[in-house]
């Protein structure tokens, strides 16, 4: 999908892209560039399909980053980036395996355009550029050579998440998964088994790690409950007593969640 709502502009690569064998030599850019010399930048890839937790999770974790001054990278693909770059804005960058001139793909065109107009939009293209099966792994390089860490919410064996997770091995970059229920998400499983990477189980822990880390603002990490946040995607009582466990229990007994043909929905107050 063609936009022309501003002009692409050339920007000299940053620095943290030097880390690369294959370093661009120029980029383009449509948005707020300065958003580059952030202080922390997560990168936030997964499957383009992925479950109703990892849905809710990735929200969350990006909501939680962005408040105390992440920014969030990702690929502006279906599923995982497109979640995570919604629940991000405007503190997002979206790197695309087209020229800027093309949305791609066109079913998150919306999204992207908000990018341009309230984050910052990558490429190393400059005009009238579809994407190639190579230019998507071109693409993935990028987001994680600009990140300081990445996360990978859910992968499956095979899935092209895991050859990220193989360059942010060779990188050195910290990689984040969430736990999944056995049998699920069996790519980010095996980064666990192998210890490739760190897992994720309290949001507003790992919040506060990286602010620590990172010397960043400590504004109040969540500011909705997240049950109650996941409950209002009325998920069934099994996948929410797989997220949050006793918890679920509690909340029915407090009155602020009800079970209604096996699936959880907040109580009226």
């Amino acid at each position: 999908m063609s936009h022309s709502a501003q002009d692409p502009y050339l920007i000299t690569p940053p620095s943290s892209l030097q880390i690369l064998s294959n370093p661009p030599t120029r980029l383009f850019a449509l948005g707020n560039s300065a958003l580059l010399d952030s202080q922390c930048k997560v990168a936030i890839i997964g499957t383009r399909k992925p479950n109703t937790y990892a849905q809710t999770y990735t929200t969350l974790l990006a909501k939680s980053l962005v408040n105390i001054g992440v920014i969030i990278i990702s690929g502006g693909a279906l599923g995982t980036d497109i979640i995570a770059h919604s629940a991000a804005l405007p503190k997002t960058i979206c790197v695309l395996p087209t020229s800027l001139d093309r949305f791609y793909p066109a079913s998150n065109a919306k999204t992207i355009q908000a990018i341009t107009k309230q984050g910052l939009l990558l490429s190393e293209h400059e005009h009238n550029h579809s994407p190639q099966r190579h230019d998507f792994l071109h693409r993935n390089r990028l987001i994680v050579a600009l990140s300081d860490l990445v996360i990978i919410p859910q992968a499956d064996r095979f899935s092209g998440s895991l050859a990220s997770a193989t360059l942010c091995t060779k990188l050195g970059k910290p990689m984040f998964v969430l736990s999944h229920r056995i049998g699920e998400s069996l790519g980010t499983q095996d980064l666990l088994a192998q210890e490739r990477a760190h897992i994720i189980t309290d949001i507003e822990a790992f919040t506060q790690a990286i602010a620590t880390r990172f010397g960043l603002g400590t504004q109040e990490v969540l500011q909705d409950d997240e049950l109650l946040d996941f409950a209002r995607s009325n998920p069934s009582f099994e996948e929410a007593f797989a997220c949050f466990g006793e918890r679920v229990l509690e909340y029915e007994l407090m009155g602020k969640i009800t079970r209604k043909n096996g699936r959880i929905i907040i109580s009226e107050v």
